[in-house]
């Protein structure tokens, strides 16, 4: 009772995703056990005997080690299996999970914010003047949302802004991809990460000199999947919902509810100085690509352009988005990595 049924999975060029059927008495069952505080059936992330969890600040990030030192004062220092240098800040607000064994805290599980800052936000404002926005495009008609974000940081900072053309030839010319394919080592298979920042680095303090700007805007718009559940999407810190008022509506009267996954764009933007050093990155949800259409599980693929025509929407996101940099950064939502 309450189990899910696998009612059918989509496949296609139009609807490459999947979605479960929920009977709504079977929800409702589980949603009286929830409430009557089974543990058993909150789904919550269970701790491995022996694992340990640790929330506070981190003190230092290194790539292979993050110090971190909770509101008591109590620090631990956990052993990383991935470089988080250019994913957390010091200072920044982190849930640790890890293991001690053999004399080290081995690192199960990091939560960290979405959003970081390397340097201060005030030092950002006070150094820059004119960057320059180095995009990769993920998603069609993503050159739209690219410009926005510019003429936004125009508009807010008094930053002068060039052409994302600009960084694009100057790419080109250079013979560097924007692909990170190029990074992995055809012996092994594997993603050399080294190789890679290597090379981005080298793009960015050539971007600088060619352009005599102080800092360097990578735009990465990507398709990513979505998880969605009563027809709201969330994903990397935004939620949505997929489909109309009136659809959602009328989806209270139906039998059952969808739950699945949506293809969607999110948005990373890293900030690099003249040299190639990280000063700020931020990483937000921005548009599911697929809604329900009628009310049926009939889904339709929703272009960036329709995304564009609500003003509103836009400006809020880039506010969200960007905000942080033209006044003092507020804490940002974690995200879970293994």
């Amino acid at each position: 009772m309450g189990e899910d049924q696998d009612l059918g999975r989509f496949m296609g060029t139009e609807r490459g995703w999947g979605f479960r059927v929920r009977r709504n008495f079977g929800a409702r069952v589980l949603l009286v056990l929830l409430l009557l505080g089974l543990p058993a059936l909150a789904g919550g992330r269970e701790r491995p005997p022996g694992q340990l969890q640790i929330r506070g600040k981190t003190t230092a990030v290194a790539p292979t080690f993050v110090t971190i030192q909770d509101s008591n004062g109590h620090i631990v220092t956990v052993v990383c299996k991935e470089d988080f240098t250019l994913k957390v800040g010091l200072g920044s607000t982190v849930i640790a999970w890890y293991t001690p064994k053999e004399g080290f805290n081995n690192l199960d599980w990091l939560e960290y914010p979405l959003e970081n800052f390397f340097v201060p936000a005030e030092s950002i404002r006070s150094h820059i003047n004119k960057i320059i926005v180095l995009p990769n495009y993920g998603v069609p008609d993503s050159k739209g949302l690219v410009d926005r974000i510019a003429g936004y940081l125009e508009g807010n900072l008094g930053w002068y802004v060039a052409p994302a053309m600009l960084a694009e030839e100057i790419r080109k010319r250079s013979g560097q991809s924007s692909s990170t394919l190029d990074a992995i080592d055809p012996a092994t298979g594997q993603f050399d990460m080294k190789a890679y920042l290597d090379s981005q680095r080298r793009l960015i303090e050539h971007l600088a000199s060619e352009t005599r700007v102080n800092a360097v805007l990578e735009v990465t718009v990507e398709q990513v999947m979505a998880q969605f559940r009563d027809q709201m999407a969330a994903w990397d810190g935004v939620t949505e919902p997929i489909a109309s008022k009136a659809s959602r509506l009328a989806g209270h009267l139906m039998p059952f509810t969808l739950n699945g996954k949506v293809p969607a764009a999110t948005v990373e933007m890293k900030l690099w100085d003249s040299h190639g050093k990280l000063l700020w990155s931020n990483r937000r949800g921005f548009a599911v690509l697929s809604v329900l259409s009628g009310l049926g599980d009939n889904f339709r693929q929703r272009p960036l352009t329709e995304v564009y025509q609500n003003e509103v929407g836009v400006n809020a996101w880039l506010a969200g988005a960007l905000g942080t940099l033209t006044s003092s950064p507020d804490a940002a939502e974690a995200i879970p990595v293994n």
